[in-house]
């Protein structure tokens, strides 16, 4: 038979150490993990890193091999190549359950080497029976891999349980340190054991079935894939044991807390009862307020027709007095009794406002139900602030769509009065719009009313508590344009009852627009709120007398 030489591809000898070096790195990681952990999460661990140890020794191997180039193309046994990667990850199974124990003695140690050393160098030698080429060795560089693999195994094993609990500041140095020397012995191994090798040409050389390899690509893509490998598992190390340092760190707090709790009911024996007690209290205290808020707005809308009485009498006597004075040619008599008749509507509205205030707080708010043109209703309610719009010189723009709603007319209408006055008081020479529109949310028909104004704005802050009772914007604004602060809390509680909502949108300086959408059928809609609230507490505006 001929002798046949061979040369290596110096990158991929390098190569072949760099992934000594990170698998031999990543190995003294893996193995610090591996003793912190127990039960099935032990196993878990003892199998990932056995898969990855094994792949990063495996790839070291085969990639030295396919550094070395002989002048025939050599096919490779799939089948042996497998195995060869097999025996790999069972042996570094084994080495990783050696040094993970709680306790390792000497002998513990040596076997464990024996077995890693005997693993690695079956897997090296496998491997090189896949090649189908004739293959003879020197017994002596024979020999002098196995003692370099036994000498390698113990030092990675004993340099492992060294370092597996180091989690000082210089542990990555020493770990980095330890496999540089770690991959130079592995690697040493290996090419010890090729130095030993003596390939020969055969009758049947080329004529093999085997799989040929791209050696040089093909060893760029598997040092590759193990670094990258090998990198993910350093990243999953990584996390893992910073999970476990703030498990632990969360497990001394729970301790310290359970402590802490222990003390605090020794010293606290009674606190129960003290809590029982003080929500005794609370309740009560609550149940009084409700009581004496209740009696508050039952004394308001009392007060409220007690003077509705006379003040309508004012009104109507002011009316009449000012058509005998007209019909007397008196004139600063009428414009006399034109302020009174005018204070006299502004307190009379007033007091309607806090009757209708506290009848909702009371939960005395009737609601009745009809049918309205939604046309004739916009039709109304322009007529009746044409007054108040032309004083401002405001101009009304009005859209809206054919239709009917059910609901309180009468409400309806006074949110809409609401809305539109605000915009026309808050309005100087501009223009005012209200849309109509049908528009459904969900499953639940429903119409929209859009009010927007190009009056003064306002700020977040002011919008904020816009719709309580008695807020202004600011009390500058209050000072200037005068209000009571309720007819938007009505507003508000009025869409509740009749089971829509009311929104806000402003800019300082720019204008505002005030949204409100009820159902179409009020009917339908309390309907559903009265069954959403079966068996239960209804929220406070959503029962309807």
């Amino acid at each position: 038979m001929e002798h046949i030489h061979g040369s290596y591809d110096w990158v991929l000898v390098v190569f072949s150490y760099v992934v000594a070096v990170v698998s031999s790195y990543t190995v003294l990681d893996l193995v610090g993990r591996i003793s912190t952990t127990s039960g099935s999460s032990r196993w878990n661990w003892l199998a990932f890193g056995a898969i990855a140890m094994g792949m990063g020794i495996w790839s070291m191997h085969f990639v030295g091999m396919l550094a070395f180039t002989l002048p025939v193309p050599v096919p490779y046994d799939l089948p042996i190549v497998m195995l060869s990667v097999l025996i790999a990850i069972i042996a570094s199974f084994i080495a990783l359950y050696v040094v993970g124990r709680e306790q390792v003695t000497l002998l513990q140690l040596l076997g464990g080497g024996m077995l890693l050393a005997c693993g690695i160098s079956a897997m090296h030698y496998t491997g090189m029976a896949a090649m189908q080429i004739g293959i003879t060795y020197d017994p002596i560089f024979f020999l002098l891999s196995i003692a370099i693999a036994i000498i390698a195994s113990i030092a990675a094993l004993w340099l492992s349980f060294y370092f597996r609990r180091d989690t000082g500041g210089s542990a990555v140095w020493k770990k980095l340190g330890s496999g540089l020397i770690m991959g130079a012995a592995i690697v040493g191994m290996h090419y010890t054991g090729m130095k030993a090798a003596h390939f020969q040409l055969g009758e049947n050389t080329g004529l093999s079935t085997g799989m040929v390899l791209d050696q040089k690509w093909l060893a760029y893509l598997i040092a590759g894939g193990t670094l990258f490998t090998l990198g993910l598992s350093l990243s999953g190390i990584f996390v893992s044991r910073r999970f476990s340092q703030k498990d632990g760190q969360i497990k001394a707090k729970t301790e310290e807390i359970y402590k802490i709790n222990q003390e605090l009911r020794q010293l606290n024996d009674n606190l129960e009862q003290l809590v029982k007690e003080r929500t005794a209290q609370l309740e009560r205290a609550h149940d009084e307020a409700i009581k004496a808020n209740m009696i508050k707005s039952q004394f308001l809308a009392n007060m409220s027709h007690e003077l509705r009485t006379p003040l309508n009498a004012i009104i109507g006597y002011s009316e009449m007095l000012m058509e005998e004075a007209e019909e007397m040619g008196e004139k600063v008599f009428v414009d006399d009794l034109g302020k009174i008749r005018k204070s006299g509507k502004h307190l009379l509205a007033l007091i309607n406002d806090i009757l209708d205030i506290s009848k909702i707080e009371a939960g005395k708010m009737e609601i009745q139900l009809e049918a309205c043109s939604l046309e004739l209703l916009v039709q109304e309610v322009a007529t009746t602030l044409s007054p108040l719009l032309d004083a401002n010189g405001n101009q009304l723009k009005s859209q809206c769509e054919n239709g009917e709603i059910i609901t309180d007319v009468t409400k309806l209408r006074q949110v809409l009065i609401n809305l539109l006055g605000n915009a026309s008081k808050f309005t100087k020479n501009g223009t005012i719009s209200l849309r109509v529109l049908k528009q459904s949310r969900g499953q639940r028909a429903g119409v929209t009313f859009q009010v927007t104004d190009t009056g003064i704005g306002m700020t977040p802050d002011q919008m904020a508590n816009l719709f309580q009772p008695f807020t202004q914007a600011d009390s500058s604004t209050t000072r200037k344009f005068g209000g009571t602060g309720l007819g938007l809390a009505i507003s508000k509680s009025f869409c509740t009852m009749l089971g829509g909502t009311i929104e806000v949108d402003s800019e300082f300086g720019v204008g505002s627009t005030f949204t409100c959408w009820l159902p179409a059928n009020a009917e339908l809609a309390r309907g559903a709120q009265d069954e959403e609230y079966s068996g239960s507490e209804k929220p406070v505006g959503a029962g309807i007398p």
